[in-house]
């Protein structure tokens, strides 16, 4: 079995890390997870953000955590920073070091669970920052629209301007619905792209 190697630059004060898969572990050059210690491998994917007017503000990017026996945790990512503001998306070499990762993780260990989808505190803090979000803007609208109508003041403009208000609710909903698609499930396919 050839070894494959994956590189990844986590951010401005951390410097290129390399990782390594050999026959029986994974390498990285502070130490080593031989795959009969691993017991938990995760991948899921954190989605980015477009704003209007804007663009990209935030750049999604997969990830596959790795949590071993002893209760130590392995994280990489297919986000690898190059400078401020400027990432390099590295999926095309992760999904093979991963899909590898998995494969021989299965054949020496086959005890490991494996998962897909965000780890359930950070997908609980995503799901409920924007629900409430969606929800305080539905209850603005409301209140709103119906202070104005009490008031008989529901013009045209003002009518208009809740309209525009609603259409800003497609950005939280629409992130709700990707979150959701995020939940943790059992990983049975050996498919990573269908999993993230």
């Amino acid at each position: 079995m050839p070894n494959l190697t994956y590189q990844v630059r986590r951010s401005l004060a951390a410097s290129t890390e390399e990782y390594s898969l050999t026959g029986t572990a994974l390498l990285w050059p502070d130490g080593s997870a031989p795959f009969a210690q691993i017991k938990t491998v995760r991948i899921y994917s954190v989605p980015g953000m477009w704003i209007f007017g804007a663009g990209k503000v935030a750049f999604g990017s997969r990830r596959c955590a790795i949590t071993l026996d002893s209760g130590a945790a392995i994280e990489l990512t297919s986000q690898h920073y190059l400078s401020f503001g400027n990432f390099e998306d590295r999926s095309p070499a992760f999904y093979p070091f991963v899909s590898a990762l998995i494969a021989r993780v299965r054949t020496e260990n086959p005890a490991a669970q494996f998962v897909s989808g965000m780890p359930p505190m950070l997908w609980w803090f995503w799901f409920l920052s924007f629900g409430l979000l969606a929800l305080l803007l539905i209850l603005s609208i409301a209140l709103g629209l119906l202070g104005l109508t009490l008031e008989h003041k529901n013009s045209l403009g003002t009518s208009l301007l809740f309209l525009a208000l609603a259409g800003l609710l497609i950005g939280p909903i629409g992130f709700l619905r990707a979150i959701w698609r995020r939940r943790t499930r059992d990983l049975n396919s050996g498919d990573l792209y269908r999993a993230v």
